[in-house]
């Protein structure tokens, strides 16, 4: 079979393509304008990562005073009311208060850490003594109860004060700083017969190192009216048990 022939002699004008569409880099892959998108993504989720973790840190280290603090800014910021902690029990410990003489000896300071009720020496202890009054023994036996229901897991601080009068050296207790701590010792032993976790708990007797107004006036004389304020029985209800060491 005899091949085709071709016509050598005629001439066909090829079409010449467009400037345009020439591409030198045709049929070639290349990469998309956007091909570095991912790295933007990337590091915006990495970003949002580390804020998290910091947010994660932050409210495990935070104290519970700290916490509070918080709380508080935030609850006024928005326009709500803000709730001082243990403002319940204090009212609880108010109402078995009923005699007014005995709730003229006692302050009872809420806070954001806890709660500091102060009583006056001469409400629990005679003079130079370390047994409490049958008074305070029965108004311990009203208030103790109140604790262990609203607060019997948080921390107890009982805390002695004494004025600054020396002891005769003649009894059994030789100082101010072994009655203080006697007395503070006494009356943890009520909350411990009260089942309170003995671990949350503390005694601290100040002698008197810590007077709340000054014992003696500029001349050196005694001022009795400053010296019976001093002498306190101090018990602070703590939210956070790590504040025991502090």
């Amino acid at each position: 079979m005899a091949a085709p022939r071709i016509d050598f002699t005629k001439k066909e004008r090829l079409k010449p393509r467009a400037l345009k569409d020439l591409n030198p880099y045709e049929g070639v892959p290349h990469e998309s304008e956007d091909g570095e998108g991912w790295l933007i993504s990337y590091a915006d989720l990495m970003t949002l990562l580390v804020g998290f973790f910091i947010v994660l840190q932050s409210f495990s280290t935070i104290d519970d005073q700290s916490f509070e603090k918080v709380k508080k800014e935030t609850t006024l910021l928005f326009g709500g009311e803000y709730k001082v902690p243990f403002e319940d029990l204090k009212k609880s410990i108010e109402n078995v208060l009923t005699d007014p003489q005995i709730k003229n000896q006692v302050v009872i300071e809420p806070s954001e850490k806890g709660l500091t009720v102060t009583f006056r020496g001469a409400l629990f202890f005679d003079p130079g003594s370390m047994e409490l009054k049958p008074q305070a023994l029965a108004l311990m036996e009203k208030i103790i109860p109140v604790i262990s229901t609203q607060a019997s897991d948080f921390g107890i601080v009982v805390e002695g004060h004494t004025d600054d009068v020396p002891l005769n050296g003649k009894g059994p207790v030789l100082s101010n700083w072994e009655l203080s701590s006697l007395r503070a010792c006494r009356i943890l032993h009520l909350f411990e017969v009260a089942k309170f976790a003995r671990n949350k708990m503390k005694a601290l007797g100040w002698g008197d190192t810590r007077p709340i107004v000054p014992n003696k006036d500029a001349n050196g004389l005694d001022i009795p009216a400053n010296q019976a304020q001093n002498r306190r029985v101090v018990i602070k209800i703590i939210k956070s048990a790590e504040a025991l060491n502090e």
